[in-house]
């Protein structure tokens, strides 16, 4: 095939690499607008896990790789009143200059055409060929082109966030939370060789401005930063590599992922946020479906598609893990009043694909310390502690209520928890609905979705039945459930009321075998 990739980030570069492996004889060609030791970025990290895959891939690649990483283990919270390490998290980081390096020598030796210092301002001019790859970043031409076909969307988040570097080492995946008078600011830092380390800050949006961060030049900047993370940085200053550029996080999702013979990959196609580290890792693991698609399908009409089925899900998982990151973030404020010991296990659960089991097996000592903790607070309500996370979940409740003749009605339903009450948020003139309103007796089950095992069971009675704050409960849940920020009202039907249905439990049961 003769194959033009518009875009020379790892997207390109790896998928390149394997489709030439696959078939010397293809004809692959790289247009990239910036040199071969130009980057914006300082580092980037990988799990033992991708690294694992890499090898599995292209182990020439995975060698070149792992010779100029760093690895280390613990992640590093830096709580306000104290700074708490959590084993058992092995990271590898590498400089992301580095790393494309590896890739262009990679790419050399197998035959591509690397083209730098090319700009591609009309796509059309590069249509000649039996497949066009869009790996042209978050901004991304090729999407832009074709947008009508892609149905992008893009929703920009609210913190304001900047990539620096510093000479001081960070000996594991660190994450600082500071307070000042202008407010809050967090940072993400990690050391990729000997003497540097990836320092990223970012700030909600009125503590940028009240900073003044909007009129500070670029060396001002850095030292007004410096200043804030002055104790965790040694004194060192802080780094921009000639780039200092204020962002706001676009989180990017394509309806289609390709059209004719046309297909996006890496952050054109989707981007995940920075904090759960998966940017990258996505981009490489789109690399290597995307070819693994060619292998099996002998034509790019058959490759697309099957591309798209088997990858979208897995990007979707990933996404909704970054997004709960990211909104946990944007809302740590409200978190920071707790000791260090549960605001850490708060963020080490933040993405929902940790939980407590994991976090034992990877640091028993740590958990030892959170189980204490949690024992030896009151218990608030009828449901135990150490089952609230479900209900910061998208658990689905499967609730049973009573029909007129006795027999029993189950409907799966969205679930909260105030403290006291277990509440159903519907709609009037439904079965379950009348059910609730007539025979107030009810069974809910409430399953943990990354652990089916692990549920919670609730005999109670309906105690209020209320229209009052329900439009804006729905609209709370929507966030947990829809990851969007209301209640869509294409989802309603007309005239449709809403009502809280508050049940009191009596009698609760938990499950957790393998807890």
């Amino acid at each position: 095939m003769k194959i033009t990739i518009i875009g020379g980030g790892p997207a390109a570069l790896f998928f390149a690499i394997l489709m030439k492996k696959s078939d010397p004889s293809h004809d692959i060609r790289i247009l990239e607008r910036d040199g071969p030791n130009d980057t914006f970025g300082w580092g980037i990290v990988f799990s033992d896990k991708t690294l694992k895959f890499l090898d599995e891939h292209d182990h020439e690649t995975f060698v070149a790789m792992t010779e100029a990483s760093q690895a280390w283990d613990p992640l590093v919270v830096g709580h306000p009143g104290q700074t708490i390490s959590v084993g058992g998290n092995p990271i590898s980081g590498i400089a992301r200059l580095a790393f494309l390096n590896i890739l262009h020598r990679r790419c050399h030796d197998l035959g591509v055409d690397l083209r730098f210092h090319t700009l591609v301002t009309n796509v059309a001019d590069h249509l000649d060929c039996d497949l066009l790859v869009g790996a042209d970043g978050a901004n991304s031409l090729v999407r832009r082109t074709f947008e009508g076909f892609f149905l992008p969307s893009i929703d920009v988040r609210q913190n304001k966030y900047i990539w620096l570097g510093t000479e001081q080492p960070f000996h594991g995946l660190t994450i600082l939370f500071r307070q000042t008078a202008a407010g809050l600011f967090i940072s993400h830092s990690y050391k990729f060789n000997p003497t540097h380390s990836t320092f990223i800050v970012e700030c909600p949006p009125e503590t940028w401005l009240k900073a003044g961060l909007d009129r500070l030049s670029d060396d001002e900047t850095c030292a007004y930063l410096a200043e804030v993370f002055r104790r965790d940085l040694g004194g060192r200053p802080l780094l921009s590599n000639n780039f200092v550029r204020w962002l706001n996080f676009p989180l990017v999702k394509n309806k289609r992922w390709y059209h004719r013979n046309v297909v996006l990959l890496g952050d054109a196609l989707h981007t995940a946020h920075f904090s759960i580290g998966s940017g990258t890792k996505l981009a490489l693991e789109d690399a290597i479906a995307l070819a693994s698609a060619f292998r099996q399908h002998a034509s790019v009409p058959e490759a697309l598609p099957a591309f798209e089925a088997a990858r979208k899900p897995v990007v979707e998982k990933f996404q909704a893990a970054a997004l709960q990151s990211l909104t946990w973030l944007e809302n740590v404020q409200s978190y920071l009043h707790l000791d260090p010991v549960p605001f850490t296990y708060r963020l080490m659960t933040r993405s929902r694909r940790v939980g407590f089991s994991r976090i034992r097996r990877a640091d028993p000592a740590f958990a030892a310390r959170y189980d204490a903790w949690r024992k030896s607070q009151p218990q608030a309500g009828p449901v135990p502690s150490d089952f609230l996370d479900l209900f910061q979940k998208k658990t689905f409740g499967h609730l049973a209520t009573l029909m007129p003749d006795g027999t029993p009605h189950v409907t799966s339903v969205w679930v909260d928890y105030d403290g006291r009450y277990l509440i159903v948020n519907s709609a009037r003139g439904r079965v379950k609905d009348r059910n609730m309103e007539q025979r107030r007796h009810v069974a809910i089950q409430i399953p943990d979705p990354d652990d089916p095992d692990r549920y919670l069971a609730i005999r109670g009675l309906v105690v209020e039945v209320t229209e009052t704050g329900a439009d804006a409960h729905l609209d709370r849940l929507a966030r947990r459930y829809l990851d969007k920020d209301t209640y869509p009202p294409s989802m309603r039907f007309p005239g449709e009321v809403r009502c809280l249905y508050k049940i009191e439990p009596r009698h609760v049961t938990t499950w957790n075998p393998f807890g």
